[in-house]
């Protein structure tokens, strides 16, 4: 019985799905940027709408990559 190297798809199909949630991300950076210059504070709110937005598109792309 052969090993074969397992490959992780998970990281690729999130960065290619970040492309599809625009409008979130930018609400995002835009927190981040807000936080930066105040000092306190965070962005788990929009942290978790871009997450949720990515999870959307990866959940049926990743099943179909399993064997």
């Amino acid at each position: 019985m052969s090993e074969e190297e397992v490959v992780d798809h998970l990281p690729q199909l999130k960065a290619s799905c970040a492309k599809h949630c625009p409008a979130q991300k930018k609400e995002y950076d835009a927190c981040v940027n807000r936080i930066t210059k105040l000092g306190e504070g965070d962005c788990e709110a929009w942290y978790f709408d871009l997450l949720h937005c990515v999870d959307h598109c990866v959940a049926p792309q990743a099943f179909k990559k399993l064997k």
